[in-house]
Formats: structure tokens, sequence, C-alpha cells
């Protein structure tokens, strides 16, 4: 008997303990919109921190979305909240009920106001995370990384986990190029008509914050095999008038002025931008070739050395009006203007090596050279309007969005080139001087319209519109001077006109139940292209429709830790410089154009990704995989006078396969470590005219960062970023390091800060490569531009310093837009 009670004893122990748990278990989720009361604008990145009303522990909490919106997961306890954004008053709500769903809470439309007056009594301690991570989707928060002070959009992109940016300017993410990069969330001519140039004159003052996605949604478009870089320009909401200004000056000769200001009055928001940089480079690097030909090596040593000046001006202003509580019109304009003067000699050492004599660089004598000498002046003025409309409607997440842009972008570069023989010191005059003129004109108009309509508890559906012209020209003329008179070189000379036009419809379906999560997209893209070489009467229109479907499936487990599924189809269509024939005549014995017969390259995308949340710190982790068909790839090939052509061919199959891992460490209050690695294998398939120019290789980079807090509002900062060697079709791309420092003080009550910032310290960051082939060798190391040491001076009006560090979200699942 006393057996038996004892068993019942432990048994009705066991069943009220599992009861207990149990009930400890139940979680609801909790809603809610966070906007600015007097503008009726959503509050991107406000705190939400969920506290038990019995021990005000921290159960939870989150940051808003780019529309206001939060998703929290807690205990079904007594609970309240505390919405938290810097120089806003603090928003607490209390007895909080759930809705017809016992598991969810929604708040509905949550105002807070400004203040002013909080702002200037309080000391803020803690400092806002430089890099916030999702599953699929990471924030780069500019501000926060000092070495970023004073340099421009390229070198942003350079500090950003899992994005690399090589010497020439070219964007990578996770070892892949094809990156499609938006300005505020569309193409923009800021980017430039190449790219590289366009970011490089974009200063670093103007930018917010940088958003990668890696794997994105239908409602995407779906350009961009590798992901989607987002780079946010900055614009403040806060009431009456705000802004930052910031000088800067380093070696090699780099200036630069910048303004951020902002006036808020009742329903109406102004905002101006504007960026001034100067910079002067010195570039310098060298190619070694041989060419067999039987039982002779003909060699060429060439040596490039100069120097590269450029002066970019930036304005950008705009307003928010709010034309009822719930509908917000924004208009902006940006204007830029840059202007380049390029000087780069080139000097050709050439000798032949006979039989089994040794060969090399260093064994080609010096004495007697061909020098080539470029003189570029170039000018590149862009002009943008934008045009945003987005309706709230009562029901929360409820919206329609409205947007139209229209952007001119144009590129002028003429260029002077003498050619002469110096034998043995001694100059015999010039043999060749000749002239180019190029003209690239690039204009673009944008319509989107994009709506979100939510059901009961957490389904939404989103589906949206979207219509892209674009027109570029080209002319480029080559002439040669012949006595007294210029000639036009035919074979190098052409007029070029591309057209694009791409319509897209998408529609998303998502929904949450408890911890699952899923959203299954598909976008419908029609592409009509046509490109003309109007001197060869060439054309060649091509039209193509594509399916491009997207799926996301998310999991929570209990301890802020997920994991999520996701698949999309992508397309990298042709650049306008992969399209173009004639674009550079530099080095007239290495000359690099285009192939106007590409096909676009398409992209499979699958990708497994966890991350983990603790109290200090976060750890991420993906796999990935992406299939892509039609592979470009520079194909460089040798004419019969000894010169070498390279251009691009679709030629292979591709897999890119490989893991992340990347991780944020805050172990106290001054010390930081943060770091990401890609390994991966990339394989590619291929051939050319019977030379085989497959590859397979493994590679890795990486990058490590700590900042220490060691004296008063002072900060050090260091970071390593490391590019493993990776094998490439017909050769080797060698390894590269790179060591970036600087040191930041906060003055006048916080009101300013000076940073010094060193990136590239060791002037390591060099273009080192290798190619091989069976009549043919070459190595190139170069280096277009030395990195600067900056320092830059920042004073906040109306601002102070943020130093609030923000409860770490659950997981978002922004990538996949849930």
């Amino acid at each position: 008997m006393q057996q038996k009670l004892v068993l019942f004893i432990f048994l009705l122990y066991s069943v009220v303990s599992f009861a207990q748990d149990t009930q400890e278990e139940i979680k609801v989720i909790i809603t809610g919109r966070v906007m600015e009361e007097t503008s009726g604008l959503p509050m991107e990145f406000a705190t939400v921190s969920v506290f038990s009303t019995a021990s005000n522990t921290l159960l939870g909490g989150g940051l808003t979305g780019v529309d206001g919106v939060f998703s929290i997961e807690a205990n079904s306890d007594s609970i309240y909240i505390i919405i938290e954004f810097l120089s806003y008053a603090t928003k607490r709500i209390d007895h909080i009920l759930p809705s017809r769903d016992p598991k969810l809470i929604t708040l509905g439309y949550i105002l807070i106001t400004s203040d002013a007056i909080a702002l200037e009594a309080v000391e803020i301690v803690g400092e806002k995370s430089e890099t916030t991570f999702a599953l699929d989707k990471r924030v780069f928060n500019v501000g926060k990384d000092l070495s970023n002070k004073g340099g421009t959009a390229q070198d942003i992109l350079d500090n950003v986990p899992s994005v690399t940016v090589d010497v020439d300017g070219g964007v990578s993410l996770r070892g892949s190029g094809n990156v499609r990069i938006l300005i505020d969330g569309k193409p923009s001519g800021l980017a430039g008509i190449s790219g590289a140039n366009g970011l490089r004159s974009l200063p670093a003052n103007m930018i917010d914050r940088v958003e990668v996605i890696t794997n994105p949604s239908a409602k995407y478009e779906a350009e961009g095999m590798s992901g989607i870089i987002n780079i946010v320009l900055k614009k403040d909401n806060k009431a009456g008038i705000n802004g930052s200004f910031e000088i800067s000056g380093g070696w090699p000769e780099n200036y630069g002025l910048g303004a951020n200001i902002n006036y808020r009055k009742g329903k109406t928001n102004f905002f101006v931008n504007y960026g001034l940089n100067y910079n002067n480079n010195p570039s310098e690097g060298y190619s070694y070739q041989e060419f067999y030909q039987g039982d002779t090596t003909v060699s060429s040593y060439i040596i490039r050395e100069g120097e590269r000046k450029r002066l970019a001006n930036s304005v950008r202003a705009g307003m928010d009006f709010s034309i009822t509580d719930n509908q917000t019109l924004t208009g902006s304009f940006l204007y830029r203007y840059s202007v380049n003067d390029n000087n780069n000699p080139i000097r050709y050492y050439d000798h032949n090596f006979f039989g089994s004599e040794p060969t090399g660089r260093f064994l080609v004598p010096t004495l007697s050279y061909t020098l080539r000498n470029e003189k570029e002046s170039e000018k590149s003025p862009t002009l943008e309007y934008t045009l945003d409309y987005i309706k709230r409607y009562k029901k929360e997440g409820r919206e329609l969005k409205g947007s139209l842009q229209f952007s001119s972008n144009d590129e002028v570069e003429s260029s002077d080139y003498t050619q002469g023989f110096y034998n043995f010191g001694n100059f015999e005059g010039n043999t060749l001087i000749q002239r180019a003129y190029n003209s690239e004109e690039q204009q673009t108009i944008i319509l989107q319209s994009d709506y979100i309509h939510p059901f009961s508890g957490e389904n939404k559906l989103e589906g949206g519109i979207r219509s892209q012209w674009r027109n570029i020209s080209n002319d480029y003329l080559v002439e040669e001077l012949n006595n007294t008179e210029w000639v036009r070189i035919a074979n190098l000379s052409n007029d070029f006109r591309y057209k694009e036009d791409v319509h897209a419809a998408y529609a998303i379906y998502g929904a949450k139940i408890r911890k699952f999560s899923f959203q299954g997209g598909l976008r419908l893209e029609y592409s009509s292209i046509n490109t003309e070489l109007l001197e060869t009467q060439e054309f060649n229109p091509r039209s193509y429709f594509n399916l491009f479907p997207s799926g996301h499936i998310n999991y929570e487990f209990t301890g802020q830790n997920q994991i999520q599924l996701s698949y999309s189809k992508r397309i990298q269509r042709p650049r306008f410089m992969d399209l173009n024939p004639f674009f550079t005549f530099a080095d007239n014995r290495n000359i690099f154009s285009g192939n106007p017969n590409l096909n676009p390259e398409y992209t499979d995308s699958y990708e497994v990704g966890h991350i983990k949340y603790w109290e200090k710190g976060n750890i991420g982790s993906n796999i990935f995989w992406r299939h892509t068909k039609d592979v470009i790839q520079r194909v460089t090939t040798i004419n019969m006078d000894g010169t070498t052509n390279t251009r691009p061919l679709n030629l292979a199959t591709a897999d890119n396969v490989g893991v992340e891992f990347l991780f944020a460490y805050t172990p106290n209050n001054w010390l930081k470590l943060d770091g990401n690695v890609n390994v991966f294998r990339n394989v590619i398939e291929g051939e050319f005219e019977d030379t085989d120019l497959s590859a397979d290789s493994y590679s890795w980079f990486g990058r490590v960062g700590s900042k220490v807090s060691f004296w008063k509002n002072a900060d050090f900062q260091a970071r390593l970023n490391y590019r493993a060697p990776v094998d490439v079709p017909q050769g080797i791309q060698k390894a590269q390091y790179i060591v970036d420092i600087a040191f930041s003080k906060d003055i006048l009550n916080n009101n300013a800060t000076v940073t010094l910032a060193a990136r590239d310290l060791f002037n390591s960051r060099r273009r080192n490569s290798e190619i091989f082939a069976e009549d043919y060798y070459q190595c190139i190391d170069q280096q277009w531009r030395r990195a600067p040491i900056v320092l830059t001076v920042n004073y906040r009006l109306n601002m102070k310093k943020d130093r609030k560090k923000p409860v770490k979200s659950e997981g978002e699942f922004e990538g996949g837009d849930m």
C-alpha cells in the first residue's frame, strides 16, 4: 500500500510538472506597426521589447522592418511592451490582451512622438549594431564602421560580410560576380553605366546602410544571379531641423565635404544630401607575356605607372508630404557630376629567347623600350527623378505602393595617345599619334506598383507589376595622325545602340502557423533586347519570356533559434560593356572588347540557412548551391601580329557550392568581435575552339574584425580580409590580404567625431593572376589605385551619436518578406 501511495504521488507530481511545463511553453505572437505620429510614416529599426508584468524581466524583442511592422513571439503571461527609437519618447503599452485568436495579439498602429528634450537630457551609453544578421538578409550600418569615413560606396561594399570588391571595381557575393546593385531599392544612374566608376563617385557620407539579400523572393526583379545589394541613402524624419556635416582629407590626395540635412514641420519633411570628393591616386603594375613560336619565345615585359584624378559632386534633395494620415507622397531628384583626368604611360620591353635559353621577366633587357602614353579626360553627368506614393489602409499590413523613376546618365571620354621608341635611353621620336573619343548615353524609365493584402492571422498575399525601358548609345571613334591628316581606324570605330525593355508581374503568398512559416511566389518577365552596330549595319534583336519561381520555408526553434530553406530562379542579362564591341584602346597590344551576340545566364539557387541569437551575440551559417547555364567567360586569343584580344563568350555551365559562417560577439561593453568566412567550390565546364576551358577549384575568403572602446567615447577598430587563390578558366587568380585600421574620438559634448582611418594599411590590394595556354603565358600584377589614409571630422546638428544597443531580434524573415 505504501509503495502504491509513493507511486501515486510520483505520478501526480509528474503530471503537474508536465502541465506546468506545457503551460510555460505556450507562446503568443505579438504584432503591430510603429508609426511617426506627425507624418504617419513607418518607423524602421525601432526597438520593441516584451517584459513580464510580474517580474519585469525581458521575455523577447526585435526591430521593426522597413514598413514599421514587428512580429515577436513571447510567453502568454501578463506582459507589457516598450517601444524605443532615438530622439522619440519611449512608448509603453500595458494591459495587453489576446484577440479572437488566443495565440495572436494584434496591437494595430502604434504612434510615437518626437522628444527633443529627452534627447538632450539623456546620455546614451549603448551602441547600434554594425551588422544585423537575418537568415537570408543582412544589414550593414555604414556609420558604425570607422574605416568607411572619407571613403566611397566601393570602399563600403568591400567591408560588407560576404561581399568582395576586386581591384578593377568588380563586385562579388559569396565568390560569384553578377550581383544586382540597387540604390534605395531601384536601379539607379548613381551606379553608373559601367558600375565601378559610379560606385567610386558615390561618397560614403551619403549612405545610411547596405542590405544584402542572398536568395531574393519573386517580389524582387530577377536580375542578379548571386543576389541583390541594396544601397540605402540617408533620409531622416525627426521633427525640426537636424543633420550632419563632414570634412575629410588624406594621403594620397583625398579630400571630401559632405552634408545631410533634414527638416520636418507638420505634414512635410525635407531632406538634402550633398557629397564632394577629390582624389589623386597613383597606379602601377606590370604584366609579362610569352608567345611560343617553335624554338623561339617572343616575350614582352610591360610596366604601367600613372595617376588617376577624380572630382565628383553629388546632391540629392526631396520632400515627403503626408496627403492624409494614411497616404504619403515622396518626390526627389539627384544630380551628380564627376570629372576624371588620367595619365597612363606604358613601357614595352620586348625580347626574343631562343632554344633552351632561360626565360623570365627579370631576364628581359630594359635598356631599350617602346613608350605608349595615354592622357584621358572623362566627364559624367547624372540626373535622376523619383516619385513614390504609399497608401496604408485601416487593416494592419494592407498597403499600396507606386513608383515612377526617370534617370539620364552620360559618360564622355577623350584620349590622346603617343607612341615612340627609346634606344638605349635616346628618344627616336613618335611612331604613332592617335586619339579616341567615346560618348555613352543612357536613359532609363521605371514604373512599378506593389500591393500587400493581409488575411486573418499572419497570412498575406502580395502582388505587383513593373516595367523598365532602357536605351544606351555609344559612339566610339579612333583616329591616327598620318602626316598632317587624321585618319579614322575603321576596325576600331563604330556607333553602338542598345535597347532593353523588361516587363514583369509577380504574386506571392505567405503564411505562418505557430513556429512554421512559408512563402511561395512566381514572377513573370518578358524581355526585349536589341543591339545595333550602325557602321556595319549589324542588327541583333531578341526577346524571351521567362518564369521565375521562388520559395522560402522557415521554422523557429526555442531559444531565438531558426532555420530556413529557400529556392529562387535568377537571370543575368549581359551588361552593356559585355555587349559593346569597342570600348578601350589604352593598350593597343592587349585589347579588351565586348560581344553583341551574348545570351543571358540562368541560375537555379538553393540555400539552407540557420541563425542563433544569444544575449551577447549571434552566429549564422548557410549552405548554398547555384547551378548556372550559358556562363559568360572572358577568353584571351592571340592574333597573327602577336597582339591579344580578350572578349566574353557564352561557353560553359557552372556549379558553385559553398558554406558560409558569420558571427558577432560582444563579451563586454568595451569589446566587439565579428567575422565571416565563405568556403566554396566552383566547377566550370566548357570549351572554345577545341581548347578545354574547364576549371574545378576550391577557395575561400573571410574577414575578422574587432572594435575596442578603450577610452571615454573613443574607439579603435581593426579588420583583416583574406581571399584565397582561385582557379579560373585559362589560369589562376592569386591570394590577397587586406588590413584596415581606424581610430575615432567623440568631441564637443558628443556632437562631433574625429576619425583617422587607414584602409589597406600594407598596400597589398592588387590584381595578381596568371594565364596558361598551349602557346601563350601571361602573369599580371596591377594596382589601379592606392587606398588612402584619411582624417575625417563629423559634426551633428541636433543629433546625438547613437550608442544605444538594440534588442536582438528572434530572427527576421525579411529576405522572404514574411
